[in-house]
Parts: structure tokens; C-alpha cells; sequence
């Protein structure tokens, strides 16, 4: 098998980005960031020193993107027909995201499945800008240690 073009590492944080970004992560697998670093990490053309750091930035603009999407188009999609019948329950969505930010915003960080929307309704349910960057850096280095570990672990199983 030939050796990936060293230029691949920029699609690290590009992936990291895709699979968290409001909407398209629920498109965009994390089984393609995850590949893409180990095949890097691997064939030896790039360390887990660049892909780590590159992942987690990635990652923490994809969380962000959708935060602002939330938190300035809140208001419009709580009018949208599907959530309208729940608007008389946004500042419960509220309080109760305030009284459990750390925990939601980690979890959500590290579900697949959820890992897009979580930022969206943080923004949503009015979480202050600084409380929402303090925890997602937190969720965010969980994630990218987790990612660090996962591709050593395979990276150094492969065959070859």
C-alpha cells in the first residue's frame, strides 16, 4: 500500500468540524475523522502531537458554530411548526440546561447521535457564551483524549 500524501492532515480538522457541525454532523460519521487519523498516525506521516490538537480545534469550531446558530435563531426555531406546541416550555429547557450544563454538554459531546444537536439547544436555551466555552473545552479534551487513545490502540494493531 503506498504511503498517504503528508497533506491529509488537514483533513483532520476538517472531519473533527464536519461530524459536530449543527446539522451535518448528523450526516458525517466519526468513523471517517477516526480512519483518516489512524491511517495518518500509522503509515507514520503525521504524530498524534498534530492530529490530537488538530481534531479537538476542529471539533470545539464545529460545537461553536452550532452554539451561535442556536442562540441567535433560537427564537426562530422555537416558531417552527414542529417545535411551536413546545415554545410555553423554552425557559424550563432553560433552567434545567443551567442546573446540568457540564454534564450535557459532555455527553452530548461524546454521543454520535446527539453530538450535533447538544450545541444547538445549549445556544437555544440562552446558556451564557462563557458557560458554554468552559464546559465544551472540557468536553472537547475528554473527546480528544478518547480520539488519542482509539487511534494508538489501532494504529499500532494494524498490520504492517
Amino acid at each position: 500500500m503506498a504511503n498517504p500524501s503528508p497533506y491529509l492532515i488537514i483533513l483532520v480538522p476538517l472531519f473533527a468540524l464536519l461530524e459536530s457541525c449543527a446539522i451535518v454532523g448528523l450526516f458525517v460519521s466519526g468513523l471517517i475523522l477516526l480512519s483518516t487519523a489512524t491511517v495518518l498516525y500509522s503509515s507514520g506521516n503525521s504524530d498524534l502531537i498534530e492530529i490530537v490538537p488538530l481534531a479537538f480545534l476542529g471539533a470545539l469550531a464545529g460545537d461553536h458554530s452550532g452554539y451561535v446558530l442556536g442562540r441567535f435563531a433560537g427564537d426562530r426555531f422555537w416558531k417552527a411548526p414542529v417545535l411551536r406546541r413546545y415554545e410555553h416550555r423554552k425557559h424550563r429547557v432553560h433552567d434545567l440546561l443551567e442546573k446540568s450544563a457540564p454534564l450535557a454538554i459532555c455527553l452530548g459531546r461524546l454521543t454520535p447521535a446527539i453530538r450535533s444537536i447538544t450545541p444547538i439547544v445549549a445556544g437555544m436555551s440562552g446558556l451564557s457564551p462563557a458557560r458554554f466555552l468552559a464546559f465544551d473545552l472540557v468536553a472537547c479534551s475528554i473527546w480528544a483524549t478518547g480520539l488519542y487513545f482509539l487511534v494508538t490502540q489501532i494504529g499500532n494493531n494494524l498490520p504492517g
